[in-house]
């Protein structure tokens, strides 16, 4: 058997390194998981680009989260090597040097980059919040996204400071205004992440119980399924934002895992909302609200809404030549 060779250091800084090297791989998945949405929503968006304006503007966004999110996976690599192999033999082990580098060049970009991917994920979900409740009027639409708004302002006041405090050489990792700054910029991107995605299952629960009120339950599916509740309100960065809350709360060494799922879930979050409306089933403004009655053609019964009316009449010459 061969001998074993424990690593130095105090037992719980062996802890941190080896959720820091899970960490990594996490962020290697979820890295490739954007890759094939990114391409599969590059695809889709560029075949429709002449049918519909606001691809070109789609493809603009999700070549630079790309981008940003190539820049961190690049920076994360660089520092694993820089902690694991380069300075291996740090006085402390691995974490000791990771926190000593803390506030360098290396972290500095890391950060920025990250807080700008986050930054233009809750855009897109304030966005999104205001598309899902334009159905039901504008005035709804623009009080309903009016409070998120005022959060993203607050998101990047606080961002700031942050990214100053962090740049700094001397600037310890848990030291004092680095760890208010960093509180009050998570907390508040939370928040934010929470709020809209709250309102936008407020408005999907209050469509499916609409819909389900006349129509059977295979039918009302499109927008109103668990599954499409779920991606179009991008409720999976949310989970995974409580996670990383609970285990810093707790101090556990799982916060590291968290925060490279955390990082990938939302753009990942942001990319099947983009496929399905690349698809034509993502929740658009014209997007029906609550039906207002029922056509009755031969055995098929269809909504007539005051949605999209093109939707609507292919819906309705389907029930035609259902009913022949």
């Amino acid at each position: 058997m061969a001998p074993y060779f424990k690593p130095l250091g105090p037992a719980s800084k062996v802890t941190f390194e080896r959720y820091y090297l899970a960490a990594d791989f996490i962020c290697g998945i979820g890295y490739g998981a954007q890759g094939v949405l990114y391409v599969i929503c590059t695809h889709y968006l560029w075949v429709q680009r002449k049918a519909r304006r606001i691809n070109i503007f789609m493809l603009a966004y999700i070549t630079l989260l790309f981008l940003i999110s190539t820049v961190v996976q690049v920076d994360l690599a660089h520092r694993t090597q820089l902690v694991f192999i380069e300075h291996r033999d740090f006085p402390g082990g691995p974490w000791a040097y990771f926190e000593a580098s803390f506030g360098g060049t290396s972290t500095t970009v890391s950060t920025i980059s990250s807080m700008v991917l986050m930054f233009l994920s809750e855009m897109f979900m304030v966005w999104r919040c205001w598309v899902v409740w334009y159905s039901v009027s504008r005035r709804a639409a623009y009080t309903v996204a009016f409070f998120p708004t005022l959060m993203l302002v607050a998101l990047f006041a606080s961002a700031v400071p942050y990214i100053l405090t962090t740049a700094h050489p001397d600037s310890p990792i848990a030291g004092v205004r680095t760890t208010a700054w960093f509180v009050s910029w998570y907390a508040l991107m939370l928040s934010t992440n929470v709020l809209a995605t709250g309102f936008i299952l407020a408005r999907l629960i209050i469509h499916r119980r609409a819909v389900r009120m006349t129509l059977a339950s295979p039918h009302a599916g499109e927008y109103s399924s668990l599954i499409s509740m779920l991606v179009e309100s991008a409720a999976l960065y949310s989970i995974m934002g409580v996670g990383y809350l609970i285990a810093t709360g707790v101090s556990s060494p799982v916060r590291e895992p968290f925060t490279c799922a955390m990082i990938s879930t939302q753009p990942i979050s942001g990319y099947l909302i983009i496929a399905r409306l690349a698809h034509g089933r993502g929740w658009k403004t014209s997007t029906m609200s609550i039906p207002s009655k029922i056509v009755i053609l031969g055995n098929v019964s269809v909504i007539d809404t005051q949605g999209d009316k093109e939707d609507v009449l292919d819906t309705l010459k389907a029930a035609s030549r259902a009913a022949e």
